[in-house]
């Protein structure tokens, strides 16, 4: 998450010692690849200052627009003992949007493992959650480690007698049974 911002901050640091470099006067010196021999020194300021404060206008928008990011995390409750595919449809007329609990959409995935759901897939990142759930409790599923039980997850769409359909797909089970899926 820090890469993109760390690479900004190297590019503004580079253009700004360019633009410093490039200010210097020295006799005799060869032209820039920036500034051809004859551009006067009001010149090479106005560019780099215009260079400069284009770097920093879009390193701005860029911290800005992730800071505003509006995505959400999710949180996937599964039937207690559900293993096989899950399949979420997006923008499903007539289906429920989905509920938000604790700044989480909250995904309770029936026992045919088919949620349809009015509200729009999201894009992004995001740090979702997977549960089985009970009437008396829920329980995290592990969706990385060695006890791993969410694979292969995907999105897609398609367009059928339904009409186009966003989902999204997942499998929930350990690695030989989501491997053994994959053969069929």
């Amino acid at each position: 998450m820090i890469l993109p911002y760390l690479a900004i901050a190297l590019l503004t640091l580079a253009t700004v010692y360019s633009a410093i470099v490039s200010f210097r006067q020295t006799e005799g010196a060869a032209p820039s690849w920036i500034f051809p021999t004859a551009a006067s020194r009001p010149t090479r300021i106005i560019v780099g200052s215009l260079g400069l404060a284009l770097l920093i206008s879009v390193g701005l928008w860029l911290g800005l627009g992730a800071r505003n990011n509006s995505l959400r995390s999710s949180r996937f409750l599964i039937p207690e003992g559900y293993t096989g595919w899950v399949r979420v449809e997006f923008e499903v007329q007539g289906a429920a949007p989905l509920p938000m609990e604790g700044g989480e959409y909250v995904l309770r995935i029936p026992a045919d493992g088919v949620l349809q759901t009015s509200s729009a897939e999201q894009y992004g990142w995001a740090k979702d959650h997977y549960y089985y759930y009970s009437a008396q409790s829920e329980r995290v599923i592990p969706a990385s480690g060695p006890d791993e039980l969410i694979w292969g997850r995907i999105n897609g769409e398609e367009s059928g007698a339904r009409g186009k359909r966003k989902y999204e797909e997942f499998f929930v089970g350990t690695a030989e049974q989501f491997n053994n899926q994959m053969r069929e």
